[in-house]
């Protein structure tokens, strides 16, 4: 559906929401919508071609996906982690990430497993390309993704898709340098190995090492993407 689709009295009010919704997930992931941006309707409603209603069902929405907070008088604002929930969420990633790895290791040579995981390190691994930012988070989304999907474990996908991981790291990966993103592309390295090989434990290992890294990067670098703590009385 594009923005004159919209207009069109065919289509629905859930649909208009389900557009406007893609339309501003797509914005966070890309970065044209920062963490602790407001999102202005009076703008959107000018960009997108929607109802203030609309609007206001699509935050709302994304408010319960944890996408973005909902503040008095400010209206819509993106998601910005502390520095206490980035560190609580990279603990939960490592579990969840290194059962990912591990059951992608466990299922390699399933059915066409071992194809389509050789097809997306033909994109996501190393090269000798410089990444942009954003490229760096596709390519970063493609691997981390594809481990849950060969793994086969819909309720482990159902879990990072509710903690909102795939939409929440991006964020944080852009406070990264160039040697930051060069040094976790280098990481995916013996994760890919051990599931190559069919290395449970191996596999499982080098995701929690790198996951562990990634988090100190990105606490060292990230800045004002974050949200400071509340003071102590």
């Amino acid at each position: 559906m594009n923005n004159q689709g919209l207009l069109s009295s065919d289509v629905s009010r859930g649909e208009v929401v389900n557009f406007v919704i893609q339309h501003l997930r797509d914005g966070i992931f890309h970065g044209r919508f920062a963490p602790g941006q407001r999102l202005i309707t009076s703008e959107l409603m000018t960009d997108i071609g929607v109802s203030r209603g609309s609007l206001r069902e699509a935050f709302s929405r994304l408010a319960a996906d944890g996408i973005v907070d909902l503040v008095p008088n400010r209206g819509a604002v993106v998601r910005r982690l502390s520095r206490v929930e980035l560190i609580n969420l990279f603990r939960i990633r490592e579990v969840l990430e290194g059962l990912a790895a591990r059951q992608a290791a466990e299922a390699i040579n399933v059915a066409e497993n071992r194809r389509v995981f050789e097809s997306m390190w033909d994109l996501a691994g190393p090269d000798d390309t410089p990444l942009t930012a954003i490229r760096f988070a596709e390519k970063n989304s493609l691997f981390h993704q594809t481990l849950v999907t060969i793994g086969g474990n819909a309720q482990l996908a159902e879990l990072i898709n509710k903690l909102q991981l795939p939409m929440l790291m991006p964020q944080l990966s852009r406070a990264l340098t160039p040697a930051d993103i060069e040094l976790s592309i280098e990481e995916h390295v013996p994760i890919a190995m051990a599931i190559k090989a069919a290395d449970p434990d191996a596999a499982d290992q080098a995701m929690q090492r790198h996951l562990r890294g990634s988090c100190s990067r990105i606490l060292r670098l990230s800045g004002s993407l974050l949200k400071p703590e509340p003071r102590s009385r």
